[in-house]
This record gives C-alpha cells, structure tokens and sequence, in this order.
C-alpha cells in the first residue's frame, strides 16, 4: 500500500513540475492536434496508394517463412505493448511526451517513403486487420494492402525499445520486436526491406535530435 502511495506521489510531484515549463506544456496541447490532422490527410492520401501502380519485389526470405495469420495476435501484441511502455513510464512525463512526438515523426516519415516508393503487396498475403486504424489512419471501408516500405508494426514496437529507460522492460520489448517481425512476415503483410527500413528510420529518426544538438554544442564550443 505504501509502495502505491509513494507512486501516485512521485507520479503527481512530477508532473506537477513538468506542466510548469511551457515548451511541456506546449507539446502536450500541440502534439494531438497534429495526429488528427496527420490522421485526416492519410485517410485521403491512403486511397491514391491502394490504386496506384506499384512494383512486386522478389523476396527471398518470405519464401522460407511459413504462412499464417496472426492477425488476433499481432493486434493483441501492439497494443499490450502501448500500454505498457505507457504504464511504465507514467512517473516520467517527458519520456511520455518523447514518445508520442517519436511515434508522429515516424508515421510522418513512413508516409513519405510510403509516397515515394510503390509497391505491390507480396505474393500470398493475408490482409491484417486494425480496427482502431481502420477507423482513425486508414481510409474506411478499405484495409489497406499497398502502406509497405515501411512497417509500422515493426517500428512502434521498435520505437518503444529505444525509449524504454527499464532495463528489463527494454528486453520484454527487444523479444517483442523480434516476435512482430516475424508474424508481420509470416502473414506476407510487408517485404523483409520494410522490416528493414523500419528499424533504418526509426533509429534515425529518435536518434537524430542528439546527434543535432551535440554538432552545433560542439561547433559552439571550437568557436
């Protein structure tokens, strides 16, 4: 019961400091703004996709993986893991607002290689259902099969790892990771070089702000 007090505690001390700096507070209000416009745009951009022309890439891998459809799972997975990279750093609000600007700049990004690069879906797959993007992202009434290069599944769940500050939950979302990739093949929902791109763009993409800010301290710090 302690244990629970001191957590609510640490939970409301932190925040209460966190909502205090503007630029916080600023991105709390500005970040799910973005997403609904983000999500309203997709829905548009989403049925020029799935009537375009694309290119069936030849995929060796996908022809020793077994075929089977974790739609239930693959859904059960993503968002258990949401919910518990959420659960876990909850105390840390700006680990929280990290990874809700991460998960944006990615599905901005994966958008624009989904743009610039057409594709035809692999031979053989199994359409994945999302009944909470079918309803927010997704254009209605019409999974989309042609949002390959590259994996959102993949990168969330990728995403996730990267920010994870617990070290054992950071192990929970490496195995999660591994586990995506592989049912994401085995339905043929994306090529292996989407899997590919997803963890190529995602670590940029978190990584980049560092890399960024530590150039320029470093050329502030010679001059």
């Amino acid at each position: 019961m302690s244990f629970l007090k001191n957590h609510i505690n640490l939970f409301l001390r932190e925040w209460k400091s966190a909502l205090s700096d503007r630029n916080f507070l600023l991105k709390i209000v500005i970040t799910p703004g973005l997403f609904f416009v983000y999500s309203a745009i997709t829905q548009k951009l989403g049925n020029y996709v799935e009537m375009r022309k694309g290119i069936l890439l030849n995929d060796k891998l996908l022809e020793i993986i077994p075929s089977f459809d974790f739609s239930f799972f693959i859904f059960i997975l993503l968002y258990s893991s949401l919910t518990i990279v959420i659960l876990a750093h909850l105390h840390k609000p700006k680990v929280i607002v990290r990874i809700i600007e991460m998960h944006f700049l990615v599905a901005v990004v994966r958008q624009i290689c989904i743009l610039c690069i057409a594709l035809e879906p692999p031979i053989g797959m199994i359409v994945l259902r999302d009944v909470f993007l079918e309803n927010t992202v997704y254009p209605r009434y019409s999974p989309l099969t042609k949002d390959l290069f590259f994996s959102g599944h993949v990168a969330s769940i990728w995403l996730y790892f990267l920010c994870s500050e617990n070290k054992m939950i950071k192990y929970y979302f490496g195995f999660a990771t591994i586990l995506m990739s592989f049912m994401i093949l085995s339905m043929r929902v994306h090529y292996s070089y989407d899997i590919y791109g997803a963890f190529f763009f995602t670590t940029i993409i978190y990584f980049l702000p560092a890399w960024v800010k530590n150039y320029y301290l470093a050329k502030s710090v010679m001059q």
